[in-house]
């Protein structure tokens, strides 16, 4: 724009000469006429490159105005994605509310739970049967205890296989008599007292291979027989089953 202020400065200098000499008769006619058309064609130019930079900035301030309008939306976009994160959380978390995982391998059975019911925290739904975990609870004596400890090997003879017998290894020894578990444990501190041999759990385990060629289930009756004797005691003889050796080797039954 300063390029056609200045050549409307050089017409209307260039029209003053011109007019003057037309004045005093020095100057022609075809001069003056000359220098106003270059005069108004130069307004005219100036007049269009106003023209043209006014509509610059009028589409530069649109353009300013857009972009904050584009920053708004940005924003706003923004603000969407943050909603629909939180919205996509909570219904993977709702999804994953459906889905209830055991806490170990095992058969599912006394089934409490529809498909399609709603249940609560606390709500029993299924019982579940480690079976790869089964173990036996043999109630022996009290006076069968003295030399029965853990790792001997176990007898388990299974009513439900035909008496078939399985190889098993005592586990554990409860602490207490059953009795002392019960809900209402006896006190015998107070009136008369009848003595009665009691029954103490010992916790027979079995190898995995053993586990997965016999189906143990739960609540099956069993017999099993403890081999207390000494592995690195001398095997037995005719003379210790006379009395005539001294040996000693039991086997104790619940």
């Amino acid at each position: 724009m300063k390029s056609a202020e200045a050549d409307v400065e050089r017409a209307a200098l260039e029209y003053d000469r011109s007019y003057k000499l037309a004045q005093t008769n020095f100057g022609s006619q075809q001069r003056l006429e000359q220098a106003t058309a270059d005069r108004d064609r130069t307004v005219a130019a100036l007049a269009a490159a106003r023209a043209s930079v006014a509509s610059t900035a009028a589409a530069l301030d649109g353009s300013k105005a857009n972009l904050d309008v584009l920053k708004a939306q940005k924003d706003e976009a923004a603000h969407q994605r943050t909603e629909l994160v939180t919205a996509l959380a909570m219904a993977e978390r709702n999804l994953s509310f459906t889905r209830v995982f055991a806490a170990f391998d095992g058969t599912v059975g006394n089934v409490a739970a529809h498909v399609g019911e709603l249940v609560q925290p606390g709500t029993r739904l299924m019982a579940l049967v480690p079976l790869n975990d089964s173990y036996v609870d043999a109630n022996f004596k009290e006076t069968q205890l003295g030399d029965i400890k853990p790792g001997q090997k176990v007898d388990v003879a299974i009513d439900a296989l035909d008496g078939k017998v399985v190889e098993g290894v005592v586990s554990s020894i409860s602490p207490a008599s059953g009795s002392e578990f019960s809900l209402l444990p006896p006190d015998n501190a107070t009136g008369n007292f009848t003595k009665v041999v009691q029954r103490v759990a010992v916790r027979i385990t079995f190898p995995e291979d053993v586990l997965k060629e016999v189906p143990l289930r739960p609540g099956l009756s069993v017999v099993a027989t403890v081999h207390t004797r000494d592995p690195d005691a001398p095997k037995p003889t005719l003379l210790g089953a006379l009395g005539l050796e001294a040996f000693a080797t039991r086997s104790v039954k619940p």
